[in-house]
């Protein structure tokens, strides 16, 4: 069924009205009376009578402008939902960070977000890096905001921040007599270490493979507060990056170690699919993640 025979249809049983619909439509009368011709050709009913200079709708009419109705309803429907996204007036967006991120980083971004855009809904999910970026291939997550590492070719990224990674533990533990140390004094301390996929994780393993070295890891844990309680209590040593931890070293119950010679980062992007057009809600988050300065 061709949809412009169908509006002159239904806007002349709007208007029961030839020359009105003609108006309406911005065509001549003949051409609205052709296009109602070739439906009722198609449809093989009558759809008008006409009484003197008036028209009536048939009954096979009345059942088709129900419909018709609804059609052009859910047209304009359609029509106003894509104004609204391109407008974001309306819209959603699921992004994937790493729980440090989600938890010291994102709810400042979110909330400048939603401030700008009050009516865009937000869905946060947090994993290890690894995690966030598979769940870009799974189209669970549209952005992620991840720890660098060797991407796939399918993955765009864009460079988002470096954050510095520090080595810590109680104030008691017997390291802290130390000023400063060496990876080598670390490689022999038990460590409390982040689980696999962890951006932490990765930069940390990277550094004692460069130095030749294997780390004696005590315990295995992706939950950032219990690792610092494990901390707190003596149990271990562990790196993280500098947020999670700043205000447990302010109150003195973790203590940050200099290592000599070393200064541990870890560099972050925004990751997403480079064969999948980005929404414009996902860009209009990225704008507020690099506008962070």
């Amino acid at each position: 069924m061709n949809l412009n025979q169908l509006r002159a249809f239904y806007i002349t049983a709007m208007e029961l009205n030839f020359s009105k619909a003609a108006e309406r439509l911005f065509v001549s009368q003949p051409a609205v009376s052709l296009h109602i011709k070739h439906l009722e050709e198609l449809l093989k009913v009558k759809l008008f009578n006409k009484a003197g200079n008036k028209i009536y709708l048939t009954e096979p009419g009345h059942i088709l402008l129900d419909y018709a109705k609804k059609i052009f309803e859910l047209e304009n429907q359609a029509e106003t939902a894509l104004k609204e996204l391109s407008e974001l007036k309306k819209g959603s967006i699921h992004i994937g960070t790493t729980k440090t991120y989600a938890r010291y980083l994102m709810p400042g971004f979110i909330s400048r977000f939603h401030s700008r855009f009050p009516n865009i809904s937000i869905t946060l999910n947090e994993g290890s890096s690894l995690e966030m970026i598979q769940s870009l291939f799974s189209l669970h997550n549209e952005l992620a905001i991840v720890a660098h590492t060797e991407y796939p070719k399918t993955i765009n990224t864009i460079e988002f921040s470096e954050e510095e990674i520090i080595f810590i533990a109680s104030p008691e533990h017997k390291i802290c007599k130390k000023e400063q140390v060496t990876l080598d004094d670390i490689a022999k301390t038990p460590i409390i270490m982040r689980e696999e996929g962890s951006g932490t994780r990765m930069a940390v393993m990277n550094l004692f493979h460069e130095r030749g070295l294997t780390p004696t890891i005590l315990y295995e844990a992706s939950n950032l507060d219990f690792i610092k309680e494990l901390l707190i209590s003596g149990e271990g040593v562990s790196f993280m990056v500098r947020p999670v931890v700043q205000r447990e070293i302010n109150d003195g119950l973790l203590k940050e170690i200099k290592i000599k010679d070393i200064r541990l980062v870890m560099h972050s992007k925004i990751a997403f699919l480079s064969n999948k057009t980005l929404s414009r809600p996902a860009k209009a988050f990225i704008d507020i993640l690099l506008s962070k300065q």
